[in-house]
């Protein structure tokens, strides 16, 4: 009986450091993806600010398209699968594949100068 007690309590105790690393390490990713986005965020703001782009909120995109939907030149970067499966209508596909090469592959810039040609001051949305 002895053992089985402190079997049980061995197991007891395993139990709760396994899930209380569990939750550390959940917790550590968590915040490793919101610095992450941080990260993201911050050098998008760094480019728009270099190639003198102006970033705007998700606010002022849904007023305008709802205003005249033409104003606006939406760019749908998922997959083409995906773009096929459901899309905002008037919106052309530009698949951006998530990695970090994309952002300096001769061909993705190549291809993304090409559809967006050389109004600035035009308003592009990439969703």
């Amino acid at each position: 009986m002895w053992r089985q007690v402190c079997y049980l309590q061995v197991r007891k105790t395993a139990m709760v450091v396994f899930l209380s690393v569990t939750i550390l390490a959940a917790s550590r990713l968590a915040f490793t993806a919101a610095d992450l986005q941080s990260q993201q965020l911050v050098q998008v703001q760094e480019e728009a600010r270099s190639g003198n782009y102006k970033l705007i909120t998700p606010e002022s995109i849904r007023d305008r398209y709802l205003k005249k939907p033409s104003s606006l030149f939406l760019v749908d970067a998922r997959q083409e699968w995906e773009y096929q499966q459901e899309h905002i209508q008037g919106a052309v596909n530009l698949p951006v594949k998530p990695t970090w090469w994309t952002q300096y592959s001769p061909s993705a810039r190549a291809g993304m100068k090409k559809l967006l040609g050389p109004d600035k001051k035009r308003g592009v949305v990439f969703y």
